[in-house]
Parts: C-alpha cells; sequence; structure tokens
C-alpha cells in the first residue's frame, strides 16, 4: 500500500479540498488527484465522492480518516525526531507573528538568527489570527494571551500595555472624554482580523466597536489615520511612541487603561524538538533579555 498516498488523503480531507491539499503539500494538483485515485484503485473502494462543487468522504473514507490522522502525527514524530539528530540547525524554518511586531524586532533578530545559523531557511506569516501550526505547517508562533488551552507550549517574553489614542488637535475639537462610554459615538479607527474588529479594552471593561469611520489590518494605518485627526484609535504603547514623542498624539484615558497583556512564543509540545527549532526559540530568549523595553513593554 502507498502509505504516503494516505497522508495525502489525510490533507485533501482535512482541507476538503484537492486544491488546498496540493499548496499544503507542495505539489500540483494534478498529482495528488492521481496520488489518491491510485490508492482507491489499491483498496478497491472509493474513499470520497468528487464533484465540482463538492468532496464527501465514502463510509470507508470515513472509516480510514482517523487511522490517516494518526499516521500523519507519526510522520511528523519521525521528522522531528531526524531533525533532532542533525549535526547542526537546518531546514525550512516557518513563523507567523503580528504585523507590527514581524517588521519591528523579530525582522531584525531573524536577520541575525540567519547569520548565526546559515543551514536555516526562514519564512514569516505577518498575521494577527491564531493560526493552526498543522495546516500552516509552523514552527513557532508569537501570539499575545489570553491563549486557549491546547497541546501547544507558551513562553512569555514580555507584557505589552495598550491603551486609547488621539490627535491633540483632533481632541480640542471634541466633547470632553471622562470615561470608555463617552467614546462610542465618536469615529473610531479600528485595527482588523480578517475583516473584524478587534475588541478595546479598558479596566473593568470591554467594548466592540461596530461600526468603525476606519478599518485597517495594519497599525501603522491606524496610527496615520489619527495623526490626520480622523478619530480614536486603539493600540498597543509601543506602536505610537514615535508619534506621541512627536506630539502627533496623545493618550486619553490613560486612568482607565487595562492591564498589560502578556506576549508570548509558543511551538508544539513534542518528545523530540527538530534543532532548527530549539535554536531559535533560544536565540529568541536571549534577544528578549537583551532587548532595551521601550515604553508599552514590560519584562
Amino acid at each position: 500500500m502507498d502509505i504516503e498516498a494516505v497522508v495525502w488523503f489525510e490533507a485533501v480531507a482535512r482541507f476538503n479540498s484537492f486544491a488546498a491539499a496540493a499548496r499544503f503539500l507542495r505539489q500540483p494538483s494534478s498529482n495528488v488527484s492521481r496520488r489518491i485515485a491510485k490508492l482507491e484503485r489499491e483498496l478497491g473502494y472509493k474513499l470520497m465522492q468528487r464533484s465540482t462543487r463538492s468532496l464527501t468522504l465514502t463510509e470507508q473514507g470515513r472509516q480510514l480518516l482517523p487511522m490517516a490522522e494518526k499516521l500523519v502525527e507519526v510522520k511528523a514524530q519521525v521528522e522531528d525526531w531526524h531533525q533532532s539528530q542533525q549535526d547542526e540547525p537546518a531546514g525550512l524554518l516557518r513563523v507567523t507573528a503580528p504585523g507590527s511586531f514581524a517588521r519591528g524586532p523579530l525582522n531584525d533578530w531573524l536577520i541575525a538568527y540567519r547569520k548565526s545559523f546559515p543551514k536555516v531557511k526562514t519564512a514569516v506569516i505577518h498575521s494577527n489570527d491564531y493560526l493552526d501550526f498543522h495546516q500552516h505547517q509552523l514552527d513557532v508562533a508569537f501570539r499575545q494571551g489570553p491563549l486557549a488551552s491546547s497541546n501547544l507550549i507558551a513562553k512569555r517574553l514580555f507584557s505589552i500595555q495598550y491603551g486609547l489614542f488621539a490627535s491633540p488637535d483632533w481632541l480640542a475639537t471634541q466633547t470632553v472624554i471622562k470615561t470608555p462610554d463617552d467614546i462610542l459615538d465618536m469615529p473610531l479607527i479600528c485595527l482588523s482580523v480578517k475583516g473584524q474588529t478587534l475588541p478595546w479594552y479598558f479596566q473593568g471593561q470591554t467594548l466592540h466597536p461596530k461600526a468603525p469611520e476606519m478599518l485597517f489590518d495594519a497599525s501603522e494605518q491606524c496610527i496615520s489615520a489619527a495623526i490626520a485627526g480622523l478619530g480614536l484609535v486603539y493600540l498597543n504603547r509601543y506602536e505610537v511612541n514615535a508619534a506621541i514623542e512627536a506630539g502627533e498624539l496623545v493618550e486619553v484615558l490613560p486612568e482607565h487603561k487595562a492591564h498589560p497583556v502578556d506576549f508570548y512564543m509558543v511551538y508544539t509540545e513534542r518528545e523530540f524538538l527538530s534543532k532548527k527549532t530549539r535554536s531559535f526559540l533560544q536565540f529568541i530568549e536571549k534577544k528578549v533579555k537583551a532587548f532595551e523595553m521601550a515604553e508599552g513593554l514590560i519584562l
């Protein structure tokens, strides 16, 4: 039996798409389709019913899937074990992080890491979303809490202070803001994940902006809009420090700001950790300890 074809079958079933599975497997769609068809001939029955619009597992496909999932897990464990035995870190390291962090400190740290470990190639996915490790073939993720319980290990790196900010000239034209409730009818500039606004946290209160004046997926865009006097923005203090020092933004309701949010380095819990992943984790921990914490970041 073609065992690797069973692994490919699991990918097709998980993504419910030959095209998506092919991208994940880094194979042409035609290869994946032919390999699954050959597996079905070897087994003597169909594993899935296919049409131009849908893909449905047959009864035999549903029975095979749990075993295929276990096979995928074992394959990953073997790959981790093999990479843990290497003389030095090597291979492709896939990392995900929020865009502002990826373009900020992480960018310099990755360059320094690559110089120290030239046999490791790196790929970074900028995302504010909690991407699935298996689906996106991730080795390490940088995420801010609270984190859902899972089979992932999370190491706290530092905490981030968030706050509400606006242009001083714009504030001078508005009514006095005394509480978070006062901002609900004001123009709000929001950061988004997949087009959805992120919540704004204050002491004992959480606001969910429903219809912001402007919605961006990058904090730099939010800052520019706020500097232009287009409304209030809720971001971490570290990102707006330059604008505050330049007098372009001021903090609003500082007495109502919530407690700092912990920021983590996350990786999969494994018996054997690849040398590329272990070396990267240790490298980042050293960089964080040596990092000069700016306003808004707390060790």
